[in-house]
């Protein structure tokens, strides 16, 4: 470990003890130092580039790439029919919609940490639906019976629960570490003055919604307790689906939560995640259909913890296996609430004539094959490609993806290449990765269960 992030908060201690007593020599230190100083002259350019100013980091154009980022992030989880009205989703612009729940209404962008992002004008979901819908009524979910009338007044509703950098993210322990032993020691005046230089040009957040007792570095974050919603956010999704049958639950995390114990509850639910600057717009632009949502899950999001590796956060040692997250799921035959690379759209897609063939050279994998859009909607979607090795035991792993737009009715082409590194295995005999010869398998599908898989071979 060359440097420890955020600041020196545990190794420096140790690190003169270990030292005297020759657990650390100075050549370990040399080689340390050497390391740092060559990453930071590798990277002098982009350091010594001043940042620039307010007016070019808001500008219209960054503004609408935070815009389309935002959109393009949110992953569509579930969408079912309304009887002969078709999904709930997109919205009617012309209806009422009634917006319920504390962070709706609240800048939550994420980490209050060293990922921590400043903006002076982050658009709330409230904002972004009230910019674009001209009925919006609000309500911040503390009173779910209030809440429920409010919701009942509407032609639909969307509720917005989650986390904030509160329950997520950078952790900074009162006990074990203080705020002001973070920070660089006396003896080091320059590095002072240029920290406080730094914490005095921080902006200030105008905003009066914006979380309370925000800190300007840290955050209490840490690990989440638990994979699932707050009781409050359970309670009010209940209340709210059973005042308006026409209720889109929106996630505001950064991780997967289960929605296992309210899934059934609501027709739509999406992961809208922690959506930077332009949250609230992007979100409106896919609730309203402007976007087709075509963003897929980067992780599986389980039915229950219990199909989970079991977890001791106060061990000491803990031994994780090949066999967990998806691949853990997948070989015990448990069906995940939603499978990694998961994601749905308004429109449908179907993938045919898939081919895999390896290049001359041995070096990449080509898949090819065609995506049709069976719908009514243009839109894109995500082929991914999965990889199992000839060891029956080994589990199946994505090596490759892309994000194919397809017009409505349409079937377009699609080609990936991937190398076969990504096929590697640790060879104990060489002390190196590399492919395994034999038959491997590859899948070509829209999610890692997609039961409209196409299954190819090829030899290494």
């Amino acid at each position: 470990l060359d440097v420890e992030m955020p600041y020196r908060m545990v190794r420096q201690q140790h690190l003169p003890a270990a030292i005297a007593a020759g657990e650390v020599t100075w050549a370990d230190i040399d080689r340390s130092v050497t390391r740092l100083i060559a990453t930071l002259l590798r990277f002098d350019e982009v350091l010594s580039t001043p940042a620039p100013d307010a007016a070019v980091l808001g500008s219209p154009a960054h503004r609408a790439l935070a815009r389309e980022t935002a959109a393009r992030s949110v992953v569509l989880l579930r969408n079912q029919p309304m009887g002969d009205e078709g999904p709930v989703l997109p919205l009617d612009p012309s209806r009422r919609l009634a917006v319920i729940g504390r962070l709706a209404g609240t800048v939550n962008i994420g980490d209050g940490g060293s990922s921590d992002v400043w903006d002076l004008d982050c658009r709330t979901v409230l904002d972004g639906l009230r910019d674009t819908i001209a009925d919006v009524v609000h309500d911040d979910g503390s009173d779910p019976a209030r809440a429920a009338a409010t919701a009942a007044a509407a032609d639909a509703a969307l509720v917005v629960v989650g986390y904030t950098y509160l329950d997520e993210g950078e952790y900074i322990g009162e006990t074990d570490a203080s705020l002001m032993a973070l920070f660089p020691p006396g003896d080091e005046p320059d590095v002072v003055d240029r920290f406080e230089a730094q914490l005095a040009q921080l902006p200030d957040t105008p905003k009066p919604d914006r979380l309370a007792v925000r800190p300007r570095m840290f955050s209490r974050g840490g690990d989440r307790n638990s994979l699932r919603l707050l009781p409050d956010d359970v309670a009010l999704i209940r209340a709210v689906a059973a005042a308006n049958p026409r209720t889109i639950v929106a996630i505001q995390a950064g991780s997967a939560v289960i929605t296992t114990e309210w899934n059934d509850a609501v027709p739509a639910i999406v992961q809208a995640w922690y959506g930077g600057a332009e949250a609230g717009a992007g979100l409106a632009d896919v609730l309203l259909g402007d976007v087709n949502p075509s963003a897929r899950l980067p992780f599986t999001v389980p039915a229950d913890e219990a199909d989970l590796p079991a977890f001791d956060a106060n061990a000491t040692t803990f031994t994780y296996d090949r066999w967990h997250g998806w691949w853990r799921a997948r070989r015990l035959g448990i069906p995940p609430a939603y499978p990694f690379g998961f994601g749905l759209s308004y429109t449908t897609f179907a993938i045919a004539d898939a081919t895999a063939a390896v290049s001359a050279d041995g070096a990449a994998i080509r898949v090819t094959g065609h995506l049709a859009n069976t719908g009514d909607r243009d839109g894109a979607d995500v082929v991914q490609v999965y990889a199992t090795l000839p060891d029956p035991e080994a589990p199946q792993r994505l090596i490759g993806f892309a994000r194919v737009h397809v017009p409505a009715g349409a079937t377009v082409p699609f080609s990936i290449e991937v190398p076969t590194a990504r096929l590697a295995t640790r060879d104990s005999a060489t002390r190196s990765w590399r492919p395994p010869a034999g038959t491997h398998t590859v899948t070509v599908a829209r999610h890692a269960a997609d039961p409209g898989s196409l299954q190819l071979d090829i030899n290494l």
